[in-house]
């Protein structure tokens, strides 16, 4: 999936970055780098014993949270397409929010271990495991970064529902939790407006709803087979994000609805493996930890996948997530292979007792 990226970052980014920048190779060249940084950062993970990162959460999310902080001070926070979601370093910059959704991951599956025998205690077994994890969804809220927040929230809930919280305690929030996105949306212009541009993109179809009109004037265009590797039409300044946020049109464009299915099938049979190699974790060898990490980090991943393909298809409003593996970014590829080395060190550690429980 990662060479499958590269590729079709190169292809949707070379006429953008020659324009830009007078060098055609300007991004892919940087989101090699990344690929390349991020499967050292997968090697290092996979040979850290997983159990290591249970001790290591809570500072790993003392040091989100600073980094979450960091990003609203002026001058060190870099600022985007009307969000501030970066922090500057000068060579490159990192968005927090990447490493805030892992490491949530983490300190959810953390508490539920913590808590196993109290989830039917509504203070002990439900406020306990997401106390912590408030203040970063506000500081997410802040930048604003709705998707990450939204798609944390999600993750926690069905490890939740996995765990065994009970339904009344979890839709009791559920239904809380749309109350406040409710109120969120009616009182921030910026979402109202993506919502109505979710509802009728063609209202403003040269301003708001233009994005994603021509994501869907590209799946169009794709057909069946596509108009053919590299030849697509809305990279060439039609589709704004072509090679980030929306990569997934030019992939329709390009290589029609066998590419759609082929790139869905990949992300199906990425999440099966990932729950496969936890559910095992848990039977094989009683791993709570293991098991929770690896379903957190397979559907953390697996959802901002569908989110962001439902987006590109005008299924869900804008929410400014990548396609994990695929889209171009530093920070999202670089801490999603990271992840990756942690659920490969989960089957490594469970390697063993694979073949005892098959």
């Amino acid at each position: 999936m990662v060479l499958f990226g590269l590729l079709m970052v190169y292809s949707a980014s070379y006429i953008f970055a020659e324009e830009r920048t007078g060098d055609g190779f300007a991004y892919i060249r940087k989101q090699l780098f990344y690929a390349i940084l991020g499967f050292g950062g997968l090697l290092l993970a996979s040979r850290i014993p997983h159990q290591k990162w249970y001790q290591w959460v809570p500072a790993a999310l003392f040091t989100v949270i600073v980094s979450l902080v960091l990003v609203m001070i002026p001058g060190l926070g870099a600022r985007a397409g009307g969000a501030q979601r970066w922090i500057n370093f000068g060579l490159f910059r990192f968005q927090p929010a990447e490493l805030a959704k892992m490491v949530g991951v983490m300190f959810v599956s953390r508490q539920l271990v913590r808590h196993q025998r109290e989830l039917h205690d509504f203070r002990k077994g439900v406020i306990a495991p997401v106390a912590l994890l408030i203040p970063v969804m506000v500081l997410l809220l802040l930048q604003p970064d709705f998707g990450s927040s939204a798609l944390l929230a999600g993750t926690t809930f069905i490890l939740m529902f996995i765990a065994g919280v009970r339904p009344l305690y979890l839709f009791g929030g559920l239904f809380g939790g749309g109350g406040a996105a409710a109120i969120l949306i009616l009182t921030s212009p910026y979402r109202m407006a993506r919502v109505m541009t979710f509802i009728d993109p063609w209202r403003d179809p040269a301003g708001k709803g233009f994005q994603v009109i021509q994501s869907m004037l590209g799946l169009h265009n794709g057909s069946l087979l596509g108009q053919g590797l590299g030849n697509g039409k809305e990279k060439l300044f039609f589709l704004p994000e072509a090679h980030n946020d929306f990569i997934f049109a030019v992939i329709g464009e390009e290589l029609g609805f066998v590419g759609v299915a082929a790139v869905i099938l990949a992300y199906i049979l990425f999440i099966y493996s990932g729950l496969r190699i936890s559910w095992k974790a848990l039977h094989a060898r009683n791993d709570r930890f293991g098991f929770y990490l690896g379903c957190g980090i397979s559907l953390i991943l697996g959802l901002q996948a569908f989110i962001n393909m439902a987006v590109v298809m005008g299924l869900l409003p804008t929410k400014g997530l990548t396609l994990p593996f695929i889209s171009y970014g530093g920070s999202a590829l670089t801490l999603n292979l990271f992840a990756i080395g942690i659920l490969y060190s989960i089957s490594k550690a469970n390697q063993g007792a694979f073949y005892e429980a098959d």
